[in-house]
């Protein structure tokens, strides 16, 4: 299968960064620096754009057109909004910094008071109802690997209770406090456990398929750009190694 030009050229460019950030298992170096720089400015631009189309123009510039145009006044209000956003530029400048301290304390101040009703039904109301579980019998069986059963519920609501008392510090922690705590921080042991682990997984599955696609790109339709690239960055590396070595080697004679 034929590769067009500008497909070619892009996996030349995928291949040489991906090799790029593997240059630091070796060791901090100016390729791996480019690559850094170049990902990071490419993220800041990308959000950005999608900040101004997704945001500025919809919610503030198309308002105010609108009432500027006579559509609908009432989308003056929209200046308020232009307000704080200019407020919260100020902080750039020292002498005015403190006129931001305005704008950021009512926006996060009205941020907590929604968020705080949300995540009260979503996450608290619905967690409490999951530890709300049955532990007879006569609709359950009493162990299984998957899915309800009188030993799951058991454990799940023995985890919560104990995790809570570890988290209770209005009393001292001892008998039974002590030993629930205890409890509860094995059960945080294991849950952090997990999530790290599922964390690593996930950058394994990132990294393994990277590596497939270094491995394709090695072929002859894609040019050998992973082989080339490679040898060109191991080049460099020793090139500037022995630069290095060169330059320490005329400090102290200097």
């Amino acid at each position: 299968m034929e590769v067009k030009t500008m497909e070619l050229l892009g996996i030349w460019v995928a291949a040489f960064l991906s090799l790029a950030i593997f240059s630091f298992l070796y060791k901090d170096n100016p390729i791996y620096k480019f690559a850094e720089h170049l990902f990071v400015g490419i993220s800041a631009g990308y959000v950005l754009i999608q900040e101004l189309a997704g945001t500025l123009i919809p919610n503030l510039y198309h308002p105010l057109r609108e009432a500027f145009l006579g559509i609908s006044p009432s989308k003056w209000t929209r200046l308020g909004a232009l307000v704080l956003g200019i407020m919260i530029l100020l902080r750039f400048f020292k002498k005015t910094t403190w006129i931001s301290r305005w704008s950021l304390a009512l926006i996060i101040g009205t941020f907590a008071a929604l968020r705080i009703t949300g995540y009260t039904q979503s996450d608290l109301v619905k967690q409490i109802n999951g530890t709300m579980l049955s532990l007879s019998g006569k609709d359950l069986a009493w162990a299984s690997w998957d899915g309800a059963s009188v030993m799951n519920n058991l454990i799940l609501i023995i985890g919560v209770i104990t995790v809570l008392v570890y988290f209770f510090f209005s009393l001292e922690h001892k008998t039974p406090l002590k030993q629930g705590a205890l409890i509860g921080t094995g059960f945080l042991m294991i849950t952090f456990g997990s999530s790290f682990g599922y964390t690593v997984l996930g950058r394994v599955s990132l990294l393994i398929g990277c590596v497939q696609d270094l491995y394709i790109y090695a072929e002859r339709r894609y040019g050998y750009s992973s082989l080339f690239c490679g040898v060109g960055i191991i080049i460099y590396l020793i090139l500037w190694e022995m630069g290095n070595k060169a330059k320490n080697r005329a400090e102290p004679s200097s």
